[in-house]
């Protein structure tokens, strides 16, 4: 046991005195290793959960349709003219508050976005109609006239590719925040 101690001991007497030979000090190595641990472990976490609910519309004893939220669990049939919602949960686990935080959804195969159901709050809503590599709050497309001209107009909502919700606050640990959205299957 003494032997083991006094080589562990010799050693950490060597890996003390190479950064003095070098001319480097320690304390200041010892310094930066420490903040860069620090600003490892203290990282923001943020944790995604996307579920999804199927709009089914039914009739009440008076006679008037309410609409009701399903979710989607497993194998479900959709038919063409379904609605779904997306409802995306996003929490800051971490122990350090996730800035800039931007999330993106695409819009899946086969459906369309169905125009102004995104929302969440404290977010700036913007959308791509280019599978996402550019977002603008209201997509517009060139429109050829008859005329010939060419004529900026808001992109159809079978154009949008993405959502994307923008916080400009930040996320602070433990918090979350939901964004939701829904689409038509076409």
């Amino acid at each position: 046991m003494k032997r083991r101690l006094s080589i562990g001991l010799g050693i950490l007497a060597v890996a003390v005195a190479v950064p003095f030979a070098s001319g480097t000090p320690v304390f200041a190595n010892l310094q930066k290793a420490g903040a860069e641990l620090v600003q490892k472990i203290l990282q923001p976490e943020v944790k995604l959960a996307l579920s999804a609910e199927k709009q089914v519309i039914s009739t009440n004893a008076e006679g008037e349709q309410e609409i009701v939220w399903e979710a989607v669990e497993g194998n479900v049939t959709v038919r063409p003219g379904d609605v779904l919602r997306y409802t995306l949960l996003s929490e800051n686990a971490g122990d350090k508050s996730a800035s800039e935080l931007k999330i993106n959804q695409p819009i899946p195969n086969k459906t369309a976005y169905v125009l102004d159901s995104a929302r969440a709050n404290g977010a700036t809503l913007t959308y791509s109609i280019d599978d996402g590599q550019t977002y603008a709050e209201q997509p517009m497309l060139e429109v050829t006239q008859p005329d010939g001209t060419v004529k900026m107009e808001p992109a159809p909502a079978e154009a949008y590719t993405h959502v994307q919700w923008d916080y400009s606050e930040s996320l602070k640990p433990m918090a979350a925040v939901q964004a939701v959205y829904e689409v038509a299957v076409q």
